[in-house]
């Protein structure tokens, strides 16, 4: 499925998730829930996978608890995201049944932070970015929509009103997975599907003020801005012509020779803070801008894993935990089918 030289093959990847299974969080990023979602397209495709998805999706499925944290990357909202996306794209269901208690239990969370003071704002921008993902890919019960629908703009209503100044100031270097990422992504969602359109424009022709005083230092940090800055122009909320002055703002300062050679020089290849999250950035943007504003450096990627010798780093005795999972070479594999389907 790759033309990679030493870069490993499905069933080396079957191999070693066979021996470090016991070991492997169900989380999204780095766990069962984003490698279930890997396979659920895989088996489609071939029979051969159905046995490692069945037992990776019925292990989410059955460790679930009240005692899962609530959180993106490793807890609930992830693991119920990759649920969506499965049923969604892959496999048959009926994500109002399959996840009716995983839903109770982040309802209940997102009740809890609101009635917090302050509000606790990771836990509102990382479930906004939930119900807004949910309300496009998984509810299908008219009642429940509505009623998530009303949580979801509390919930960015809350947000906007106690959004600390510095809010929009300089991420994590090269961490896609951000809060500024999960709220912008969010109103997008909730725009396009017609949910509090008028209250969102406004609430955008407030925050490009916030914006536009904040233009990240990091390049890798400048493009997943950029991106986010697209989509809601080009989604139709960002009305603003701050907002396409922002962008060229950003576009202007971007170098992605130094994001590829300095930022992510030291072998970062993964997806939530290295080069593998900068080209699905540099897709995304693309994607929608009327015309595409950057060259999808395939090549220096592809050579850059090259070099890169993946096996050995997994059959570690001391890999680091965002080796395994989407973060890693599962999500490397999947972008680079993206470019053998263009």
């Amino acid at each position: 499925m790759t033309d990679l030289n030493s870069f490993p093959t499905e069933a080396a990847l079957l191999n070693i998730i066979d021996q470090q299974y016991d070991s492997l969080e169900g989380g999204l990023v780095y766990g069962k829930a984003g490698l279930a979602l890997y396979y659920a397209k895989l088996s489609n495709e071939d029979t051969a996978y159905k046995k490692i998805y069945n037992r990776l999706v019925d292990d989410v499925l059955t460790k679930v608890s009240d005692k899962t944290p609530v959180e993106f990357s490793r807890g609930l909202l992830g693991i119920a995201f990759a649920l969506d996306i499965i049923m969604h794209y892959f496999k048959p269901g009926n994500p109002d049944y399959v996840l009716d208690d995983m839903d109770a239990l982040i309802y209940k969370s997102l009740d809890k932070g609101r009635d917090r003071k302050p509000l606790d704002e990771n836990l509102a921008v990382e479930g906004l970015f939930y119900l807004s993902m949910h309300l496009k890919y998984g509810i299908r019960n008219t009642t429940k929509h509505r009623i998530y629908a009303d949580k979801a703009m509390q919930l960015l209503n809350d947000l906007c009103i106690t959004l600390p100044v510095n809010f929009f100031q300089e991420p994590i270097p090269c961490n896609v997975f951000n809060r500024s990422f999960f709220l912008l992504y969010a109103i997008g969602n909730l725009y396009e599907q017609n949910i509090g359109r008028q209250r969102i424009e406004h609430i955008c022709d407030d925050l490009i003020y916030e914006l536009g005083a904040n233009v990240p230092i990091f390049h890798f940090n400048r493009l997943e801005r950029c991106f986010l800055v697209i989509r809601l122009i080009s989604l139709g909320c960002a009305k603003h012509p701050n907002w396409k002055e922002y962008q060229k703002l950003l576009l202007d300062s971007l170098s992605l020779k130094r994001l590829f050679n300095e930022e992510c020089a030291n072998n970062q290849l993964a997806l939530s803070d290295g080069l593998t999250g900068a080209m699905l950035l540099i897709l995304g943007a693309n994607k929608y801008s009327p015309v595409p504003l950057f060259d999808v450096p395939w090549e220096f990627y592809k050579d850059r894993l090259n070099q890169c010798d993946t096996l050995t780093l997994l059959n570690g005795k001391k890999t680091p935990l965002y080796k395994y999972g989407i973060n890693w070479l599962w999500g490397m594999k999947g972008l680079l089918n993206i470019e053998h389907s263009m």
